[in-house]
């Protein structure tokens, strides 16, 4: 794939101190501080996670840009009470341009901690993130969670 071969001058951007490696979300969404009483766009619905825990699913959320294509937000809470806590972040990408999510993320996260044909990883003291580029033509998809996931780190690492 193309975005397997970045350029050093990529790298060197994330190295320059806006990737940090302390990032604890995206946008309003953050591990650790965003409860479920936080959404305030979209609609949320119970749900089982994949773990069998019961949870909470909220959708349409206000987008947002990955490069230059729109994501849809997805976030899923460790219960249905308004203190459940933000489990996952997924953004699904239209239109992506595989090039331009990993240069976000690289530029959001730093440099990848592992790649892989069609997807890379990214790590850091709060978070664990997953690009899959493509998931399916034309939309990929990024997974971020806590590092308290790991069974569904594990889980996404398997798809």
């Amino acid at each position: 794939m193309r975005w397997l071969a970045a350029p050093v001058a990529l790298v060197a951007l994330a190295a320059c101190g806006k990737g940090s490696a302390d990032y604890t979300g995206v946008a309003n969404w953050q591990f650790g501080t965003t409860t479920l009483a936080d959404v305030t766009v979209g609609r949320c619905q119970p749900s089982d996670l994949n773990d069998g825990r019961k949870g909470t699913w909220c959708f349409g959320n206000q987008p947002f840009k990955v490069g230059t294509k729109i994501s849809e937000v997805d976030l899923y809470f460790d219960g249905t009470v308004p203190t459940s806590k933000l489990i996952e972040i997924q953004l699904s990408v239209r239109g992506c341009i595989e090039d331009e999510v990993v240069q976000w993320m690289t530029q959001s996260f730093g440099p990848p901690v592992e790649e892989r044909k069609e997807r890379a990883y990214w790590k850091n003291s709060f978070l664990w993130a997953a690009a899959l580029v493509p998931q399916r033509p034309g939309r990929c998809r990024v997974h971020l969670l806590p590092l308290t996931e790991e069974r569904e780190i594990a889980r996404i690492r398997q798809l």
